[in-house]
């Protein structure tokens, strides 16, 4: 159902307020959309991550089933089952993007962590008393 047009000039509105009181957060909300939004899993890396999963377990298998006759066939399991654990990882694994915001997180991060160790919910707890004071 779409919005009137009173409704979408009110959700205008708001989202330039929302922009310039706490730009930071409107940031993040953006790139999170767009992050979601982005591309998916590739067919190509899909089937490609397959196909080194089926590898690693049929080394895997061979090495359990040979692992008698020699100690070697312990390191083909080893590196079979390293293969299924990359294939799968790469087969449901999106391309990856550097986002900015990583290094930004960081250097939150190690603020917080400098002020000792506050738990979770009193940071959460002295951010809002700053917005709600207006800093």
């Amino acid at each position: 159902m779409p919005l009137s047009d009173h409704e979408q000039q009110l959700l205008d509105q708001l989202e330039k307020q929302l922009r310039s009181e706490d730009p930071r957060f409107a940031r993040n909300i953006s790139e999170t959309q767009a992050a979601a939004t982005g591309p998916g899993i590739s067919a190509k890396r899909f089937v490609l991550g397959i196909l080194v999963a089926l590898a690693g377990l049929a080394a895997t298998i061979l090495a359990i089933s040979l692992v008698s006759d020699s100690t070697w066939w312990i390191a083909l399991g080893v590196v079979g089952f390293g293969l299924m654990v990359a294939g799968m990882y790469w087969a449901f694994s999106r391309p990856g993007h550097i986002h900015s915001t990583q290094t930004e997180d960081r250097s939150v991060g190690a603020k917080s962590n400098s002020k000792g160790n506050a738990g979770f919910m009193s940071r959460i707890e002295d951010r809002w008393e700053k917005r709600q004071r207006g800093e």
